[in-house]
């Protein structure tokens, strides 16, 4: 009965927001922060977890959200049941959406997962569709909890907490989002552009179309990383591991694999991620980029960045604000979001705690 009542107490915290936190969650207005931003204030999952960025003020779906210049909903369409759609609000403020297909992190089939973040980025003119149904209002929050790394002379790997029954969230950890979900996602974006009854009618330019995932979402994205029709992507947390390492070994299968699926990309790659002792996915980060040579690549990670990343925060945080520069750039030719990659002055080259890598770009 305890476990059930913190459940509802979540529940009720995620509508109604918790004071000082959700004071300064709605203070998110302007240019994120490339840094990472503090706890806001202490929530838990139904699952008695900490929430990294604190307890979110609950919106409903059609509440306009987003630092950029087009505030964004998020909504659904029964010709599209297996994906939630991020769009701006008033599609007669656009004259042209660009395309991102999403994969989240985990490859957890609700749509919703990466609200805040996927928001962020339809507010800069996308687009934007993730794979996955509309799951419950917990899974709003973002990811929750950074998964361990293990390392050399490390700690070791601490014991799982008990979960809590009847947890709601349970559906949409048990199904997995796939490639052929975010095929469908350009697919049907790129259909309802010549559809008159469609509100996309016309608005939508179909040769700019990318795609990007967190974690597993990037694994699925290296899958779809051959589809001609992408003009770039981004490789969230995530990356192809081409070497064998501490408590992660390759097989010769495993990395041939790896560079096949590597050898199709061809569009422009951002590959980002946090450091080596908080973010399984640095290694494999490295290693994508240190193999692509064909295309151009910026690769950035960050000091004291865990796995779990800032999605969560308002906006996105730093990578909502780092991404939405790249789709900006890459797909819509904004020369003013270049700045964030270009030269050895870029933004993200100066920022304390980066570290960049290029190739192909200058």
């Amino acid at each position: 009965m305890k476990a059930k009542i913190g459940t509802v107490i979540f529940f009720l915290a995620v509508l109604t927001g918790c004071g000082d936190a959700t004071q300064s969650l709605q203070m998110s207005s302007g240019l994120a922060p490339l840094s990472p931003p503090p706890i806001l204030g202490i929530g838990l999952d139904n699952e008695g977890r900490p929430i990294p960025f604190g307890v979110p003020p609950y919106h409903t779906p059609d509440t306009p959200l987003g630092s950029g210049p087009y505030k964004a909903i998020m909504e659904t369409d029964s010709t599209l049941p297996e994906h939630v759609i991020y769009r701006p609000a008033n599609l007669g403020e656009v004259d042209s959406l660009g395309i991102v297909a999403w994969g989240n992190g985990g490859c957890v089939h609700a749509g919703n997962r990466f609200r805040s973040f996927l928001t962020e980025l339809a507010s800069h003119g996308f687009l934007v569709i993730s794979a996955g149904s509309m799951g419950h209002v917990a899974l709003e929050v973002g990811p929750q909890e950074n998964p361990f790394v293990a390392r050399p002379d490390g700690p070791p790997r601490p014991e799982p907490g008990p979960s809590i029954e009847n947890d709601p969230t349970a559906p949409w950890r048990t199904t997995r989002s796939n490639v052929e979900h975010m095929r469908e996602a350009i697919d049907w974006a790129i259909a309802q552009n010549g559809i008159s009854e469609s509100p996309f009618y016309g608005k939508i330019d179909v040769e700019a179309v990318g795609a990007g995932g967190q974690s597993c979402g990037g694994g699925l994205t290296t899958q779809l990383a051959s589809d001609e029709r992408l003009k770039a992507i981004g490789i969230f947390n995530a990356g192809t591991s081409l070497e064998s390492r501490f408590s992660r070994a390759r097989t010769e299968e495993q990395i041939d694999a790896g560079k096949a699926l590597l050898d199709q990309v061809h569009s422009p790659t951002i590959i980002l991620t946090g450091d080596e002792y908080l973010d399984i996915a640095y290694w494999g980060g490295n290693d994508t980029f240190d193999y692509l040579t064909d295309v151009p690549v910026f690769h950035a990670w960050q000091e004291g960045l865990g796995h779990i990343g800032t999605y969560g925060a308002p906006n996105g945080g730093s990578i909502g604000r780092i991404a939405s520069d790249w789709y900006s750039w890459q797909l819509l030719g904004d020369e003013q979001a270049a700045a964030m990659f270009l030269g050895d002055a870029c933004i993200l080259c100066q920022e304390p705690g980066w570290h960049v890598q290029k190739k192909n770009m200058e």
